[in-house]
């Protein structure tokens, strides 16, 4: 015998009652599918075909920092289908940490703006190419820049208790107080930042010269808002 139940507003209430978790349910797996596929089959540039530049900033946008730096990879590695940034949070707790140490471990980027903290921190563990060759050849143009602070001592071998026995003192990254192109045309706070490239980075051949051009593009007249310890939001609106 079939039972047939007439479709009326009282039925399709309580249909609607008791069924509505199978819609939405339904439709996060949807939309859930949608998003992995996309992302799955998204195009993305080859390693030797991007640069990824990740800031640690309280305040700077992307969007800005990338037309920023739109120009200066378009005259210097134009065969670079992709140069784009990511602004950090510079808060200094766990979780910072642990986001930090997972890009690392990821090579997600291939030059940092690093606070002096992990600059410090991962330039002792060696995860940051050495410049000191690139300065003396003329590569890195950077000879009226005091570069003390870029150096750190890099534990090269320890013994079995665990104590360092040979180490060697490298410059691994660029002090940027003196760079002040990049807080009115990145309008972000540079002056504590280093600029790093990283080791494994895999494109030495177009990083390292869009680096020094970074550099470059980044040098500038100091304005008077840029002697205060802390910048405005929106250094361009600066007396």
């Amino acid at each position: 015998m079939r039972i047939k139940t007439s479709v009326n507003k009282d039925t399709v209430r309580h249909h609607i009652t008791y069924s509505s978790w199978k819609y939405i349910l339904m439709t996060v797996l949807v939309v859930m599918g949608w998003s992995l596929i996309y992302t799955t089959t998204a195009y993305r540039s080859p390693q030797n075909r991007r640069i990824d530049v990740y800031i640690q900033s309280n305040i700077g946008s992307s969007d800005v920092i990338d037309s920023f730096m739109e120009p200066v990879w378009k005259a210097t590695v134009p065969e670079m289908e992709t140069v784009s940034s990511v602004v950090l949070t510079t808060v200094d707790d766990y979780t910072s940490a642990m986001q930090m140490m997972a890009y690392m471990a990821a090579g997600d980027a291939d030059i940092y703006f690093l606070s002096e903290q992990y600059f410090k921190s991962y330039a002792s563990q060696g995860a940051f190419l050495p410049l000191d060759g690139l300065v003396a050849d003329g590569t890195l143009e950077v000879s009226d820049v005091d570069l003390t602070k870029g150096y750190v001592a890099y534990v090269e071998e320890y013994d079995e208790n665990e104590l360092p026995v040979k180490t060697s003192r490298n410059l691994y990254g660029i002090p940027l107080a003196s760079f002040y192109g990049f807080m009115s045309g990145m309008q972000i706070d540079n002056r504590e930042l280093y600029a790093v490239i990283t080791v494994n980075n895999q494109n030495d051949e177009n990083v390292i010269p869009f680096f020094n051009a970074l550099l470059q593009a980044g040098r500038g007249e100091q304005e008077i808002w840029m002697t205060e310890r802390t910048a405005p939001e929106n250094p361009e609106q600066s007396v």
